[in-house]
């Protein structure tokens, strides 16, 4: 096994393992239950870790992680029409409430 990311935020480490998982990546979390004990625990006792179970994986999952977690690659969430029916919709949709047609890719947005 190797560890490939660790956080306290346990939801984000949970979202990696989904990510791997789903590109079948065998993974394991070591500490997941952990944060319990920080405080009277040193804290690299209790930090949430992801850990894949093939040494092959290692630089997949890496690759993955890195894709997820690079800031330039964040669409900025912004207002959007929708194309198909001309509906307005509010930043967090990703399908029109109206029609369900897919909100465009940040860079159709821009052309």
């Amino acid at each position: 096994m190797i560890k490939v990311f660790e956080d306290f935020d346990i939801a984000l480490v949970g979202h990696y393992q989904s990510v791997l998982e789903n590109n079948n990546i065998p993974t394991f979390m070591k500490n997941q239950f952990g944060t319990s004990g920080a405080g009277e625990l040193p804290f690299v006792e209790v930090i949430p870790q992801l850990w894949v179970l093939n040494e092959a994986d290692e630089a997949r999952a890496k690759e993955l992680i890195g894709e997820l977690d690079a800031p330039d690659k964040l669409e900025p969430l912004r207002e959007w029409k929708c194309a198909s029916c001309g509906t307005p919709q509010e930043a967090a949709f990703t399908h029109c409430w109206k029609c369900s047609a897919a909100r465009p890719s940040f860079n159709d947005q821009l052309s």
